[in-house]
Order: C-alpha cells, then sequence, then structure tokens
C-alpha cells in the first residue's frame, strides 16, 4: 500500500465509519463494546499520523529508508483490513444480519444472543479482531515514535475522536438518547478535525505515546535480542547491562519483567543459520551490505571496560556477570528470530531497514515460518533518547577509531553512558520498568549499599 494522504484518509475514513456504527448501536454486548473502544483508541493514532503527514506533506517520510515504507505500507494494508473486519461485526449487528453467508436475519432484541452461535460471529472470532487490531495500533505507536510524531498523539483535536460511547451498564451500553436530553453534543463521531491543537515541535526526548492498559496480566517473560553488524561492541554491550539492571533489580525485590536478553550479529556467520538470505537481501543501498564475519570473536575489551571498571559502584554481582560476557563469542542470526524474540532492538536506522527487509525476505523464502501475534518488534534504540539536528533518531554508533585503529576506552565512554540512556529509557517506557531507590547487596559477611542511578 503506497504511503500518501489519499491512503492514510482512506483507512481513517474506515475505521472512523466503523465507530460511526458503533456509536449508534444501544445494547451492545460486552465483548462488542471492547472492541469499538479497541478502535477508539486505534483512531486516535491514526489522527495523529494524519495530522503529522498533513503537516509536513512530501517530507512526512524523508527519515525513511525504501524498506521502512514497505514496512509502513504493509502495517496500514493490516489495520484497512482489520478496521474492515469490525466494521463488518458492527454493520451486521446493527442490521440484524446473523450471516452473510448464510442469509440468515434476526427481527427480535432477545433474538441478538442467537448472532454469536455461528462461527464467524463467536466471541473467538471477535477476540481475534481485537487482538489484531491491539497488534496494529502498538506497531503504528512504534512507527509514530521513528517518525517523531508520536507527541501528535496527544495534541490531535478532541473534536476529531469520536464521540466516547456511553457507561456500560451490565452486558451492554446505556442509551445515548438520555446523553443528548441532557444537553450532550449530538456531533457526528465520525467528524474528523485533522489539526492538531499545538504547532510546536515535539520534544527531542519525548516519551513513547501511552497505550491503554490490558485487562490481562502483565507479562513478565519478554525476551530481546540486541542486534548490530559484527556483536562484537554495541549489541554485547547493550545486553550485559540489561543483565546487570536484572540483577540489581531483582535483589531489590523489583519487578522484573525479562526472561533473557541476548545478543546477536547481523553480518556473522557462526552459529547463525539465516547468512544465504543475508548475503541475497534486496539492500535498500548498497553501502548497507557490509562484509561478513565467521565471528567467534570476544567482545570488544574497551566497550566492556567502559561499562564495568566502575571502582566508586563495585556490585558483587558485577563479576559473575562481566565474565559470562568476556567469555562469550559474537554469533550471528537465526531465521527464528522474530517468532522466539518479543523485541529486536537496534543502534542505527541503516540496522532497522536491514532488519525488516530479512523479516519479509525470510517470510518469503519459508511460507512455513510463523511469527505469533506482536512478536519480533523491531525498534530503534535511538528513539528513545534526544534526537539528531534534523529530527531524525539519534545513530548510536561505534565511536570513531583512533589514528592507530584502535578503539579506546576514552571513546568507549561517551558512547556507553548513550547506550545505557536508550536502554533504561525502553525499558522504562515499554516494559514499565521502575529503577530501585536502593539496593543492598549481600556477599558474604560484607553488605553494600548503593545508589541504582549510577547504572
Amino acid at each position: 500500500m503506497a504511503l500518501d494522504p489519499g491512503t492514510i484518509l482512506s483507512v481513517v475514513d474506515l475505521v472512523q465509519r466503523a465507530l460511526a456504527i458503533y456509536n449508534r448501536i444501544d445494547g451492545l454486548p460486552q465483548q462488542m463494546v471492547q472492541l469499538g473502544k479497541r478502535m477508539q483508541s486505534l483512531n486516535v493514532f491514526l489522527l495523529s499520523f494524519e495530522a503529522f503527514v498533513n503537516q509536513k506533506q512530501s517530507a512526512a517520510f524523508a527519515t525513511l529508508y525504501p524498506g521502512q515504507k514497505d514496512e509502513m505500507g504493509r502495517l496500514l494494508e493490516s489495520i484497512k483490513g482489520h478496521a474492515a473486519k469490525a466494521h463488518d461485526l458492527f454493520d451486521r449487528y446493527e442490521k440484524g444480519i446473523v450471516s452473510r453467508t448464510h442469509d440468515v436475519t434476526f427481527r427480535f432484541g432477545w433474538a441478538a444472543q442467537m448472532w454469536f452461535s455461528l462461527v464467524e460471529n463467536s466471541p473467538e472470532k471477535v477476540q481475534a479482531v481485537m487482538d489484531d487490531i491491539e497488534v496494529d495500533r502498538r506497531w503504528l505507536c512504534d512507527w509514530l515514535t521513528f517518525l517523531n510524531a508520536a507527541i501528535l498523539v496527544n495534541g490531535v483535536n478532541q473534536e476529531s475522536r469520536p464521540k466516547k460511547p456511553a457507561p456500560i451498564a451490565g452486558p451492554a451500553k446505556d442509551s445515548k438518547k438520555g446523553d443528548k436530553a441532557k444537553g450532550g453534543s449530538s456531533a457526528s463521531p465520525g467528524k474528523k478535525n485533522n489539526s492538531p491543537t499545538s504547532l510546536k515541535q515535539p520534544n527531542p526526548a519525548a516519551r513513547r505515546p501511552s497505550l491503554s492498559p490490558s485487562p490481562a496480566p502483565p507479562k513478565r517473560d519478554y525476551k530481546i535480542l540486541f542486534v548490530d553488524p559484527n556483536n562484537e561492541g554495541r549489541s554485547v554491550a547493550a545486553e550485559a547491562f540489561t543483565k546487570l539492571l536484572g540483577e540489581l533489580t531483582r535483589r531489590a525485590n523489583g519487578d522484573w519483567r525479562i526472561a533473557f536478553a541476548h545478543s546477536a550479529g547481523f553480518f556473522v556467520k557462526a552459529r547463525g543459520d539465516c547468512t544465504d538470505v543475508i548475503e541475497g537481501l534486496d539492500y535498500s543501498y548498497k553501502s548497507f551490505k557490509l562484509p561478513f564475519k565467521d565471528g567467534g570473536a570476544s567482545p570488544t575489551k574497551a566497550a566492556l571496560a567502559a561499562l564495568f571498571d566502575n571502582t566508586a559502584y563495585d556490585y558483587p554481582f558485577k563479576k559473575p556477570i562481566r565474565d559470562e560476557i568476556t567469555a562469550r563469542k559474537s554469533r550471528g542470526l537465526r531465521r527464528d528470530m522474530f517468532a522466539m524474540y518479543d523485541y529486536i532492538l537496534v543502534f542505527t536506522s541503516r540496522e532497522h531497514d536491514n532488519i525488516i527487509k530479512l523479516k519479509q525476505a525470510l517470510l518469503q523464502k519459508y511460507p512455513d515460518l510463523e511469527i505469533p501475534r506482536g512478536k519480533g518488534r523491531v525498534l530503534h534504540l535511538g528513539t528513545f533518547v534526544a534526537r539528531e539536528a534534523n529530527g531524525r533518531p539519534r545513530e548510536i554508533i561505534v565511536p570513531k577509531k583512533s589514528p592507530g585503529w584502535m578503539e579506546t576506552r576514552e571513546m568507549w565512554n561517551l558512547q556507553m553512558g548513550v547506550i545505557k540512556t536508550a536502554v533504561k529509557k525502553f525499558l522504562e517506557q515499554e516494559l514499565k520498568w521502575k529503577r530501585p531507590d536502593n539496593v543492598a547487596v549481600a556477599s558474604g559477611s560484607v553488605l553494600a549499599v548503593a545508589k541504582s542511578p549510577i547504572l
């Protein structure tokens, strides 16, 4: 699907037509009410996206590479397909159509319960549409953040949002007639206003737009993969830092929701099983394809020193983590990574584009490859810290080498600070991690107390 204002408008229009029907129906079953709420939330994000594109016009997607543009087009196609299913559900319920396939209708309100009796209207089918819309919303949130448009989610004119449904009484919505009698607005819920309330420039370090809480218990087994080209510096350091934070949080009896964090290299052969796909990838630019390394290399010493050599705060658990990371060897990517990991975190826009291209290439080559709904979200860590002067995500690159082609500790110190900040902001905003204020770490007969901000 093309990325242009007309395409986005067609998706927004479909979502709002579905919401217009939703707001007309009284006595909806509880699950259909929840579907409507999911659509309302998605609509806010879409309106923010539309406002951003209308403001920027031709420059709206200037920060995207070809692979990223294709991925956004696929997301819009996905949203349109799922919105069409929601529209059909609301439309058939309003018209009393139990099944378009079987041409069955009902005329009486008491017969509405039979609406769920067929497979195409079953609670499982409705729940699947709800889940798909929730995933679409989260992925759209990721792209709004990447484009530096996330701040507009809270700036979209309230009049452009569909009218909030009346409070729920039991399994059904209250009648909206009572609202009008009390002087409530009777404006059409589908009416759009594409202008944001403020034209202020987004905060360079603005938070991601908040997502409404899920009724399900919080997930506590997230799996994270850090990826850079060679798996020797940035990705290894980010993996190690995440493990340090995890140990720190657990010892403080904090809420740590990560099952494990790993790292890998895009252009590394060792232990990888998709090097042939990476080799033949249709890269957006020739410069995006780097030489392969065999793998099995040790982490960059200067990078580990910048992370671990902190004599002022020498946690007892740092040594075993450092020993583990120092002993590990660089490794490549495996084709099941999008199904295994919840988040795949990269450091530059080039790596972001390459990973997206790889995902599509793997799906094309391996038709049986299944990626569960919501898995394999590719995020740019540079979107969690202050942006570049041109508004693009911060590129967290390998420190420039000295004239002797040696990566020094001094070069890594500054970049390590950026990596630490990005990882912590990711954990706070995506996984709701909270830093422990004080941590008591027992080590034999010695009790060391340290404040967490040093990490």
